[in-house]
């Protein structure tokens, strides 16, 4: 029912596929020496913004159910809202437009709010291609990101946007709206033509946080991993802080609950070993600092005796994890990927199993 660019809510797809589809397709262009311009679209309010008669226009072109439709528009067309001040209530009204905040069913119907304009940017036949499968713009729920060989082609996207949004309520806000060039060894212009969205130009940043994980012009991984660095410090001080008279069973629990989830792990292939120390270093810390292990003893035995995978085991499983999702997709573009074997993905997991293969020899 939606296009495969929608990852957002959807299942068997997360945020760490949609990031894997940005970074295949921008390493694909790069790596035939073809810089990539990515424009990070901003959505103001975007949930709240989602018009009543437009949406049930589009329940309807998706073929749902006469009466699905209309038991979600009665839903909504009926409902009431108060302001609260202190003890006080304000009188009774009618929102006009947004679908419902923390509503279950709220993410899909905005999906289908702006999956038209998912469509409109991918028959434009423009932007990054891989096969002949266009892979112009991924989209989780409000966040979106456009990919272009050129900045002619982001233009006709940006364009296309600009226009979406006017007919259908929706505001961009320009000054998150933030645009990166993935550079191409010496085929990458140090100057770039202004980009415009609603006539304001847009910023042009080195790094972007997308998704929660951050990526580089020159797609280094140092700087995501330093993010999860200083987070897995953050969640293991504060159990050892909160939880220090607990039972070593507790704090186990505690550390696989908290300190073993590693964000983004899987995608991280372009990185120095120091960068890469760092984190192993703070993961091995963190549980001797929980248990209270002297700072020099053997990580090897601490984890075997808690029972909890190191940290190239865990790096490994939840690449394999991924790898695992990525081949048993049904999503067109994440096939495409997979049947790819410079996916970075697929190196990456190589890469790590092939040096845990040399030191057991």
């Amino acid at each position: 029912m939606l296009h495969d660019a929608q990852f957002g809510f959807r299942p068997d797809l997360s945020t760490d596929l949609a990031i894997l589809s940005l970074k295949h397709t921008v390493k694909y262009y790069v790596d035939r020496e073809t810089p990539v311009y990515a424009c990070f679209l901003d959505l103001s309010k975007a949930f709240d913004l989602v018009s009543y008669d437009l949406l049930w226009q589009k329940l309807k072109d998706k073929d749902l159910p006469v009466e699905l439709i209309e038991l979600i528009r009665s839903w909504y067309l009926g409902q009431e809202n108060e302001v609260r001040w202190g003890s006080e209530l304000s009188d009774p009204y009618r929102l006009e437009c947004g679908v419902r905040q923390g509503g279950l069913s709220s993410p899909l119907l905005f999906s289908i709010y702006v999956d038209d304009l998912i469509e409109k940017l991918s028959s434009l036949q423009v932007g990054c291609s891989i096969d002949g499968a266009c892979i112009n713009n991924i989209s989780y729920a409000d966040d979106m990101v456009l990919l272009a060989p050129s900045v002619a082609a982001l233009r006709k996207m940006l364009a296309v946007c600009e226009t979406y949004a006017l007919s259908h309520g929706l505001v961009y806000n320009v000054k998150k709206t933030e645009y990166m060039v993935f550079k191409a060894g010496a085929k990458c212009t140090l100057f770039v033509p202004p980009l415009l969205l609603n006539g304001t130009p847009i910023n042009r940043v080195k790094e972007f946080k997308y998704l929660g994980h951050w990526v580089t012009e020159v797609q280094d991984d140092n700087v995501d991993i330093d993010r999860e660095r200083r987070a897995l410090s953050v969640r293991a001080n504060m159990l050892a802080r909160r939880f220090a008279r607990c039972t070593e069973t507790v704090k186990i629990t505690l550390f696989k609950a908290y300190c073993t989830s590693l964000y983004s792990a899987s995608l991280w292939f372009k990185y120095t070993q120091r960068a890469y120390n760092a984190l192993r270093v703070q993961y091995n810390n963190s549980l001797r600092v929980l248990l209270r292990r002297p700072r020099f003893c053997s990580a090897s035995a601490m984890f075997a005796e808690a029972h909890i995978d190191s940290f190239d085991a865990l790096w490994r499983k939840k690449t394999a994890s991924l790898l695992g999702r990525l081949r048993g997709s049904s999503n067109n573009i994440l096939k495409r990927i997979a049947d790819k074997f410079d996916c970075p993905l697929i190196w990456s997991f190589i890469k790590r199993t092939k040096s845990v293969l040399v030191i057991n020899y």
